[in-house]
């Protein structure tokens, strides 16, 4: 693996009723950089009058990676784009029937005699590094995307995306797919997963571990319809599950509500790795577990990603998860009081219908203290 790129700033912000202003998005790369991402993909140069002093104020921050620019593989939204001098060219053209057709209103031979021009034009105008989208490369036939990609190869593009436009795969098909494009080209490959099944994440997490050199991402899967890959987690697994160590995982809640506050879009308390309540348990079986030893609940500690472990009681508490409660409240309940105690939390959080406070426990426990035995 080469890379993670992040799309909030380009794909993020083509989801419905989402703007960002300039501050905005250099907050957001700013957040973006102390996470550690490996490139960024900062917009689309055409028609978009703000690019520039965005791309210029980006690189004043320290640490800043790579930056990418979006556009169509077309000779004006090639010279347009290059005159903002970005790190990444990512041209992008659609290479399924079904776009070829009903989107471009071409054939197979435009798209192939465009790609060849388009990435000479490119490469005329500068040495940067290229990188070329396959857009709805899941619904091509994959003798044409081979096709594609040959051409590509043969003029020197860097690196090819392949997109999932409509979050129509699976792990096994992206796992397929991605070792077979691997054992044919030498080139980078990179893949861009749309969640439109719930599978983005485990996509482009299936992608890598067949040979893919890059995976796109937006924070909290922000983007078109049901959004794409998550950033937070697919770092979070590569950094829990694969050993790859050089993202900084504590930032990612802080990132996730500001983007989620900038977007006006509420982030759930249950969203995977950034969630506020993740590590909140109630289940009584769940925390004695926890109390005996965190690992037997939690894939990892939440410090990792500066969230805390919470342990809540109600009508599902057991002996155990309220007496550790109760003595974390300085508090020792054994026995008769304990059982007698716990009944009357089941009650009252089932009339409730919500768990207690430490306030209700405390007056649930003054009044079962007192009464006669």
């Amino acid at each position: 693996m080469k890379g993670v790129i992040d799309s909030t700033l380009r794909e993020g912000e083509q989801a419905a009723h989402v703007y960002f202003d300039l501050s905005e998005k250099l907050r957001i790369i700013d957040l973006l950089i102390k996470v550690g991402v490996d490139e960024i993909e900062v917009g689309i140069a055409v028609t978009n009058p703000e690019i520039k002093e965005l791309v210029r104020e980006a690189r004043k921050l320290a640490g800043c990676p790579k930056l990418a620019l979006w556009c169509r593989c077309l000779p004006g939204d090639i010279d347009e784009t290059w005159d903002l001098s970005p790190d990444i060219l990512a041209l992008s053209i659609s290479v399924s029937d079904v776009h070829i057709e009903h989107k471009l209103g071409r054939d197979r031979t435009w798209v192939v005699s465009r790609v060849r021009e388009g990435i000479r034009h490119a490469k005329d105008k500068s040495s940067c590094y290229l990188s070329l989208g396959l857009e709805d490369a899941s619904r091509a036939k994959l003798d044409f995307v081979e096709e594609v990609c040959t051409v590509a190869e043969r003029e020197g593009i860097n690196r090819i995306r392949f997109a999932d436009t409509l979050g129509i795969m699976d792990p096994i098909t992206m796992f397929d797919t991605i070792t077979r494009l691997r054992s044919w080209f030498s080139i980078d490959i990179g893949v861009h997963t749309h969640n439109d099944f719930g599978m983005a994440t485990a996509n482009a997490v299936a992608a890598l571990k067949a040979g893919a050199d890059f995976v796109d991402v937006t924070v909290s899967g922000l983007g078109e319809r049901a959004g794409n890959a998550a950033l937070e987690e697919v770092l979070a697994f590569l950094a829990k599950r694969n050993g790859v160590s050089r993202y900084n995982l504590k930032h990612l809640p802080k990132l996730a509500h500001y983007v989620a506050q900038a977007a006006h879009i509420p982030l759930s308390p249950r969203k995977p790795v950034v969630g506020e309540d993740i590590f909140t348990c109630e289940s009584g079986i769940h925390i004695d577990g926890l109390v005996k030893n965190p690992l037997n609940y939690e894939p990892y500690d939440p410090s990792e990603v500066s969230l805390h472990r919470k342990f809540l009681i109600g009508k599902k508490a057991g002996r155990n998860a309220l007496r550790y409660k109760l003595k974390s409240l300085g508090i020792n309940a054994e026995g008769y009081l304990l059982e007698q105690l716990l009944m009357k939390v089941k009650t009252e959080s089932s009339r409730l219908k919500m768990s207690l406070t430490d306030e209700e426990l405390l007056h649930l426990y003054s009044l079962q203290s007192e009464a006669p035995v």
